[in-house]
């Protein structure tokens, strides 16, 4: 039986579980949550993660930044009137930037999250696995699945001010990729992996003020090829041709970023767009010996920062993301579906050298049938970040 379990799994779950790069993530900062438009970037160190060369235009110093998000979700999919559903909260989702500025120079370094971030804890199972128990065992076993995947970052780069209107930069962005499964059945056992990549990509950014108080920021970040090794298995997984050792895919899209911002005395306008080349990514699973096609998708972005005074700022902003799932790819277990998100937050400079940021953001996804299944999630996310410059 428990041979026939497996095989069924396999047809059932191929293809489903991390999916790959699609996932790759906007909200690198808890500035992304206050106002997700960030591409225009050039006063905090995040502009190190959404516009390298705004480093440049930086008032010289040394900016220390590290924040946390709390990420709050539901993910779910129904089938046949039955709804199964994860809920696990991330309360570890960090970043951290250093970023020296002097002269017509910058130079930077990044530590964030760049794809997935958590775990998916579907208590229940899912409609996979109930149907592949319930048709093997003519009963609906006690069952759970347990889905872990996230891909560290850290960008390293310099940006060059040519003059008071146009900088340049570009960096090397090392990724790290950790993904597990594992699979619980009361009677049946075990199954599950451990695997883990890395991979190696580049950014280039170009940041122009053709007028005075206006921003026009242009970015462009290479595939960055990854091949995750299974570094473990659990239970009889081994019958589904999963072995330790195995590869596949999981690279990361190439994307490019444009930003477009104006300041109106103290107001701060600013719009971002952001384009995935999914078609150019190699995204496997462990559980599929064929890659998954996705569509390219993008997302658009508007928001506001207003100065009230030298202590306060106050932002917010706007977002609608169209992702890359078609007829023939999704992933049940953590939907890509279209996304509009709403942002709010601010700042407080209690002292001269040292800010606080804090934002909290609705993300609000819209449902979509895949493979007689109907798909939903939403999330809600507070950051919370502390930014200290260090005057030359």
């Amino acid at each position: 039986m428990k041979k026939s379990l497996i095989g069924l799994f396999a047809a059932l779950l191929a293809s489903q579980v991390f999916a790959g790069g699609i996932d790759a993530k906007t909200n690198l900062n808890v500035g992304y949550i206050r106002n997700p438009s960030r591409n225009t970037e050039s006063e905090r160190p995040e502009a190190a993660l959404y516009n390298i060369a705004g480093t440049a235009f930086m008032a010289d110093g040394l900016y220390l930044e590290a924040g946390n998000q709390f990420i709050f979700k539901t993910y779910s999919h129904e089938a046949a009137g039955t709804e199964y559903k994860d809920e696990k909260p991330v309360f570890l989702f960090p970043n951290a930037e250093i970023v020296y500025k002097h002269g017509k120079f910058g130079f930077f370094g990044t530590f964030q999250v760049a794809a997935g971030g958590g775990s998916l804890e579907y208590k229940d199972g899912s409609a996979a696995t109930a149907q592949a128990i319930y048709a093997l065992t003519h009963s609906l076993l006690p069952h759970s699945l347990d889905i872990y995947s996230v891909t560290f970052g850290e960008n390293v780069g310099f940006s060059y001010q040519i003059n008071d209107k146009v900088s340049l930069s570009g960096a090397v962005r090392f990724l790290e990729s950790n993904q597990s499964m594992e699979l619980k059945a009361t009677g049946l056992g075990t199954l599950g992996y451990d695997a883990s990549g890395f991979g190696v990509g580049g950014i280039f950014g170009v940041n122009w003020r053709p007028v005075e108080n206006l921003d026009l920021a242009f970015q462009y970040k290479t595939v960055t090829k990854m091949e995750c090794e299974i570094d473990s298995t659990k239970g009889g997984i081994a019958a589904l041709g999963i072995s330790k050792g195995d590869k596949y895919d999981a690279d990361i899209s190439p994307e490019f970023n444009f930003g477009a911002g104006y300041k109106i005395d103290n107001l701060y306008l600013s719009s971002s767009f952001n384009y995935y080349f999914n078609g150019q990514a190699d995204m496997g699973s462990a559980l599929s010996s064929t890659n998954a096609d996705y569509d390219d998708s993008w997302e658009i972005y508007g928001g506001a920062d207003y100065k009230i005074n030298e202590k306060f700022l106050v932002s917010g902003g706007i977002g609608y993301s169209k992702q890359g799932f078609n007829d023939d790819n999704n992933n049940p277990f953590s939907p890509v579906l279209d996304c509009v998100s709403f942002g709010l937050g601010g700042e407080i400079t209690p002292v001269k050298a040292l800010t606080i940021a804090f934002g909290g953001m609705y993300a609000k996804y819209l449902e979509e049938e895949y493979n007689n299944l109907t798909l939903n999630k939403s999330i809600i996310m507070v950051g919370l970040s502390a930014t200290y410059k260090f005057g030359l």
